[in-house]
């Protein structure tokens, strides 16, 4: 796929494609954030008279409305409507009703702690002019990507990611799609899937014969937690997403049902399915072999000394050794189907987001 990322697209793309949109926002106690959320949206550069805002405010307990509303009573010029449910329905079932009070001809969906630079409409929207894309996304990048080794290696995990997920875009579609953004046209768009709202949302649109792109040219900004506990939370939660995705794939290529192309679903069930099985074998047959010939040790620990003695080899077989056993753990929840709690935030990293940090974003 990185091969393919390098050529050029291959899509119908009109630089002027400026169509109505609504623009989600589901809330779930975001008191801390919802403030700078609306202030860049503020700044986003995309005609006013096409845009709209729909706050869902999913039982929040905090004081999130009334910073929306204090919001509201000091800006003009944006269309804002808010929608305030009072029970608990997750971020899927915000998000489907939202979309029932959404009139744009393209739904945007932005996560409340993601932040867009100005130009980030008009530079994927255009995208979506060929009849044949029915949605995009964009790619990630962290306001604190040199706090520690965990953000590092997050970094590091990233860039290679994306540079796939553009392959797949070019060849025909990416299914691992991002909360801070992304783009669904309404055509396309019946509802948002209820076990992974962005992801499954995107497979769901290319059963139904359209493409899912990442647009590298899209960033958004977040935080990302530095400390190794809730970077796991984290990955626990996407994996055993995406394991769901790649399950519901393995069963459609079975059926020969599955519309996406086999060379990008292909590898990408191996990945996430098949990879961590052979990981805890490879790792049961070498402990095995060292049992049974000791004098293997200084040759496993002269390897490992000069894989971590090189900064990217150690964030690489870091990176690698935690990856797979998240995998591991998150397919054992996935079968006996354990479901994590329904939006559960991380607080530290709100706790990271800093109004100068934005500023010097020009993100508010």
């Amino acid at each position: 796929m990185k091969y393919h990322a390098k050529k050029p697209w291959k899509i119908k793309l009109d630089e002027a494609y400026r169509p109505s949109i609504s623009i989600l926002v589901p809330m779930y106690n975001e008191e801390k954030t919802i403030r700078f959320k609306l202030e860049n949206l503020y700044k986003v550069d995309y005609p006013a008279d096409k845009v709209e805002i729909i706050l869902v405010n999913d039982a929040s307990t905090d004081k999130t409305l009334d910073e929306v509303y204090k919001f509201i009573e000091s800006h003009q010029g944006l269309k804002i409507k808010v929608l305030n449910r009072m029970g608990r329905s997750g971020k899927s079932g915000s998000l489907n009703f939202a979309l029932k009070h959404a009139a744009g001809e393209v739904i945007v969906v932005s996560d409340a702690d993601c932040f867009w630079p100005s130009n980030i409409l008009v530079n994927a929207l255009p995208y979506l002019f060929d009849s044949n894309i029915g949605a995009v996304t964009g790619r990630e990048y962290l306001l604190n990507s040199n706090s520690s080794l965990v953000t590092k290696g997050e970094i590091f995990y990233d860039n290679f990611v994306q540079t796939i997920r553009v392959g797949e875009s070019k060849v025909h579609s990416t299914i691992p799609f991002q909360g801070g953004f992304a783009a669904y046209k309404r055509d396309f768009l019946k509802e948002f899937d209820l076990e992974t709202d962005d992801s499954g949302t995107a497979l769901r649109i290319v059963q139904e014969h359209g493409r899912t792109l990442i647009i590298p040219e899209a960033l958004f900004y977040t935080t990302f937690p530095v400390t190794w506990k809730n970077r796991i939370v984290i990955k626990m939660r996407r994996a055993k997403q995406l394991q769901g995705i790649w399950v519901r794939c393995l069963k459609l290529l079975f059926q020969g049902k599955l519309r996406l192309a086999k060379r990008i679903a292909v590898p990408e069930i191996f990945l996430h399915i098949l990879n961590p099985i052979f990981f805890v074998a490879f790792m049961l047959a070498t402990l095995f072999l060292i049992m049974e010939q000791p004098f293997l040790i200084p040759v496993f620990a002269a390897i490992l000394l000069l894989i971590l003695a090189v900064p990217k080899g150690r964030i690489g077989l870091i990176e690698t050794v935690q990856n797979n056993c998240i995998l591991v753990a998150a397919m054992a929840l996935f079968f006996i189907n354990k479901k994590p709690e329904a939006w559960k935030t991380v607080e530290e990293s709100r706790s990271l987001l800093d109004e100068s940090i934005l500023k010097e974003k020009c993100l508010i």
